[in-house]
């Protein structure tokens, strides 16, 4: 088992909500039976309980499988999400060890 502390975590890569939209669609285009996918919409997420700051609310599957498409997001976009944050956002925990050490060295 290997150690998940944040110290040990490597750094995710920030990409914008564009960018994470871009890689998603070409991944989801290249999974069997989702050529046809037209548009998937990334938002941010933030739940302390869960690894990562953003998830896709929407798929627009176009003539494609929309079982098949869905599946191979479930797989995409965990992978992705362990690999790049949106940019901009912070997550709850670092957003803690922030006002944490402000309290610290006050």
């Amino acid at each position: 088992m290997t150690d998940e502390s944040p110290r040990t975590k490597p750094e995710k890569l920030p990409k914008t909500k564009t960018e994470l939209e871009a890689l998603v669609l070409a991944e989801l285009r290249a999974a069997p039976q989702c050529g046809a996918a037209v548009h998937v919409t990334v938002v941010p997420y933030d739940n302390y309980r869960v690894g990562a700051i953003w998830e896709v609310a929407s798929c627009n599957p176009g003539a494609s499988a929309p079982e098949a498409c869905e599946r191979a997001l479930c797989d995409i976009v965990s992978r992705l999400q362990q690999r790049f944050d949106i940019a901009g956002e912070v997550r709850r925990d670092q957003r803690t060890i922030k006002r944490f050490k402000a309290k610290a060295t006050t």
